[in-house]
């Protein structure tokens, strides 16, 4: 006996419109008679996924899969014939009849659906617990002042869970569900002695988690007062995989396509305020682990995105790594940091949602991102070294840029924000671009990168008089030389100088032997001096260093001022300047030396 009757089968069949149900899961545009998108179901950057919705039939010339809508729902949601059947039967109001097998035979199907009930019961339950119950006003004004409306908390459907120990499982008992039901789907758990069960969720905020079609699956809470952890999340369950599902997405999923790009945050309120002013495109990853999974599911509606998490260090860190998975799946990827150390939350609350669209206009590329979170990993840009780290972690970024042209554009912007002046390095970087090479020869790009005048000559000198470093050592450190080519050599003199011991060529080039220093002790060596070494030339040539440390400092303050102004940082831009003046004054004081 068939487990559906061909007149039912018609009747779903008929019901839906396969070109509505595909663009829930991915954005479609109309070319011809068909509609094409890139493919949900393989990895492609030129779209080959056909919908007819003529023959209500779909097609991927990429990978070869096709079929009706029921096949679509089976491949897309991982379902069985009947599961799709009773899937399509259910969203359009069709009742399957309880004498079909369907019915009965398929029991995983069945505990499914007990599952899914204890969830819609218990996130109507947690609701009703907030908006209605004595119990739930305390919570409901925590979260007033998050500046969340009664309407949203309507939309979310936020909830509380009553502080006291069962009373989620009590009620869940009367609408017909099991402890083993709770349990199952993570609404209930044993105690250590294994003879109760109490609630899993006690005393605090509940976001419903919801999968694509707006199914409660999962829940977050977060705790009211001061009761570890801040945040508690479903674990796994049949219902809910947490990589593979982003919070918020079936409110988003509009939106995101409307506009053709995702907004993507950390945790539930950096989602919630910002849908509350309007923005409607915004996606949570639940944390900042984001999976392929993830990506791959935000990839049905668009390839580009913002990522706007948290800008502390937890937060830097998974926004690079999300720029791995992003790349890997071919989107266009953008980062949004907001000033003060604040998140998207905090922000909207503080200056309002105009100012973070604004904001999201401004969001600077990922390379530009990368750049900038190297240069403050390395601290400072006076030293070739550290230059070159920068451009390490920029590279491999780099070479994922199809478009040559493209990647010698960023090579110059890049060597204009890291002041990279030297002709021999740029051309090293510039070919390290075209070769889509991940790294620079570190030795090799050291030497190129030329010695100052002033440097060169006071090594000169020191190294050629024994007088001129006792008399001349005791005056200077290390800061004096950071940043130079030679900024080892000087610190090896130093060094010996500590340990009373004088500086030679010999001991140098014994300690720096098949290093990029040797090479530039060789070029110092062969040189002949022009002039007899004196304490005033010294002198001089170390006062000129100086001031050019400082006025090498003064620029990047200048730089970090411009781009201060332009995201209107008044706190840093105001420390800013504060360190420009102090600059300006010891520049004077140097100048009258």
């Amino acid at each position: 006996m068939p487990l559906f009757t061909d007149g039912l089968l018609d009747e779903v069949r008929n019901s839906v419109n396969i070109v509505s149900l595909i663009s829930e899961y991915v954005a479609l545009r109309k070319r011809g008679r068909n509609h094409v998108a890139r493919c949900p179901f393989h990895a492609e950057k030129t779209p080959s996924f056909n919908v007819n919705e003529e023959k209500q039939i779909f097609h991927c010339f990429g990978c070869g899969v096709g079929g009706d809508a029921f096949k679509f729902m089976m491949m897309v949601e991982q379902l069985s014939f009947p599961e799709a059947v009773r899937r399509l039967a259910e969203r359009h109001g069709i009742t399957i009849p309880q004498n079909l097998p369907s019915a009965g035979a398929q029991s995983g199907d069945a505990d499914l659906d007990v599952l899914r009930k204890a969830m819609t019961e218990a996130a109507a339950f947690y609701h009703h617990q907030l908006v209605d119950a004595d119990d739930g006003q305390s919570s409901l004004f925590q979260l007033i002042p998050m500046a969340v409306t009664r309407e949203t908390i309507e939309r979310f459907h936020l909830g509380y869970s009553p502080a006291r120990g069962d009373t989620l499982i009590q009620h869940l008992l009367k609408k017909g569900l099991s402890v083993k039901n709770l349990e199952e789907c993570g609404l209930a758990k044993r105690s250590d002695d294994g003879y109760r069960h109490y609630d899993a969720f006690r005393n605090r905020v509940m976001f419903p988690i919801t999968d694509i079609q707006g199914r409660v699956i999962a829940f977050g809470g977060r705790a009211l007062g001061d009761s570890p952890p801040k945040y508690l999340n479903s674990p796994e369950t049949r219902l809910y995989n947490k990589s593979r599902n982003l919070y918020g997405l079936s409110l988003a999923r509009e939106g995101i396509k409307r506009t053709d790009f995702a907004i993507l945050v950390e945790g539930y309120m950096d989602l919630i305020v910002p849908y509350q002013s309007g923005i409607d495109n915004v996606v949570a990853s639940l944390g900042t682990s984001l999976t392929p999974q993830q990506v791959k599911l935000l990839g049905r509606y668009t390839r580009e995105v913002v990522v706007n998490y948290d800008p502390d260090s937890a937060g830097i860190a998974a926004t690079q790594r999300s720029l791995d998975l992003f790349l890997e799946e071919d989107f266009r990827v953008k980062v949004l940091r907001l000033p003060d150390g604040q998140d998207p939350d905090a922000f909207i609350r503080k200056s309002g949602a105009a100012e973070y669209r604004n904001r999201l206009r401004e969001s600077t590329s990922y390379l530009d991102f990368v750049l900038e979170t190297a240069v403050r990993g390395q601290g400072t840009m006076d030293s070739p070294r550290n230059k070159v780290q920068v451009l390490n972690a920029v590279l491999p970024y780099l070479a994922k840029l199809p478009n040559a042209v493209e990647r010698s554009d960023y090579v110059f912007q890049f060597a204009r924000k890291l002041r990279i002046e030297d002709k021999l390095l740029l051309a090293e970087v510039r070919k390290a671009a075209q070769q889509k090479r991940t790294q620079l020869p570190e030795a090799r790009i050291v030497s190129v990168g030329a010695m100052k005048f002033a440097e060169k000559r006071l090594l000169q000198l020191l190294l050629g008089s024994t007088e001129l470093q006792s008399q001349m050592l005791p005056r200077c450190s290390s800061d004096d030389f950071t940043g130079l080519a030679t900024e080892r050599i000087f610190a090896a003199v130093l060094e010996a100088f500590g340990n009373s011991q004088v500086a030679t060529f010999e001991q140098l080039h014994q300690r720096f032997m098949d290093q990029a220093e040797q090479t530039l002790l060789a070029q110092i060596q062969i040189e002949e001096l022009p002039e007899s070494p004196t304490r005033e030339t010294a002198e001089s040539l170390l006062s000129a260093l100086r001031r050019l440390r400082l006025l090498s400092f003064k620029q990047k303050i200048l730089s970090e001022i411009a781009e201060a102004a332009q995201r209107k940082d008044e706190l840093v831009l105001n420390r800013l300047i504060e360190q420009r003046v102090h600059l300006d004054r010891q520049l004077v004081s140097l100048s009258r030396k």
